[in-house]
């Protein structure tokens, strides 16, 4: 069953803008008033900065996999019954990044915080690997008259692909190192991001354009 992407597209959004909302929710506003000293203040806030970190790191992350489903989505024809539940179980999996954020928070210097946080990540991060290589798998992406352009989608979806691959393999190693140093295994959580922002040499949103102009 052929289903177009738009309505899938607009579903996954108002998931994503509400699993931010939960993150933003999670910030314990001081119990502060008038006659709350400069040092009681201070003390207030610096119990909030591990989660502010935390929760700026999370919602970076969150803005990587949503430009990562978006750019996905725009280079494909038409998505079918099995793409669209395991982008169900992808919208699950990113809604669980709130409660591993608050655990961080918490907390961030135990290896089983690191852990929750890591297999979060992980989780998530294979179920969006799964969509890429099904998407690829079952020829799902636009193809064009245009050779050119069809190569240029292709080659797109491999490197994401491989990048997300590359992201899998590094929470793969933070989860167990998390036990011998947790500030290894943070470290190790920063890869994915930087992998993500290495450029491929491709403007994707200029290639998602061209598409959306081909399915107009």
């Amino acid at each position: 069953m052929k289903i177009s992407t738009t309505r899938l597209e607009t579903f996954s959004d108002g998931v994503i803008a509400i699993i931010i909302t939960i993150m933003v929710i999670e910030i314990k506003l001081p119990n502060l008033t008038r006659e709350s000293t400069t040092a009681e203040t201070i003390n207030h806030l610096r119990e909030l900065i591990p989660y502010l970190i935390t929760y700026a790191f999370s919602f970076m992350m969150v803005g990587i996999f949503w430009t990562n489903h978006h750019h996905m989505f725009h280079l494909l024809k038409h998505t079918d019954e099995q793409l669209l539940w395991q982008n169900f179980l992808f919208l699950f999996l990113l809604s669980l990044i709130p409660f591993a954020t608050a655990i961080v928070g918490t907390n961030p210097f135990i290896a089983i915080s690191a852990v929750i946080y890591g297999v979060v990540m992980l989780l998530t991060n294979l179920s969006f690997l799964l969509m890429r290589h099904y998407s690829l798998h079952k020829d799902l992406i636009h193809h064009d008259r245009s050779r050119e352009l069809t190569i240029k989608i292709f080659k797109v979806s491999i490197k994401a692909r491989t990048k997300a691959l590359a992201g899998t393999i590094m929470y793969l190693i933070a989860i167990p190192l998390a036990y011998v140093n947790v500030y290894m295994a943070y470290l190790c959580y920063t890869i994915p991001p930087v992998i993500f922002f290495i450029p491929d040499g491709i403007d994707d949103e200029k290639l998602a354009e061209k598409v959306a102009e081909k399915n107009a």
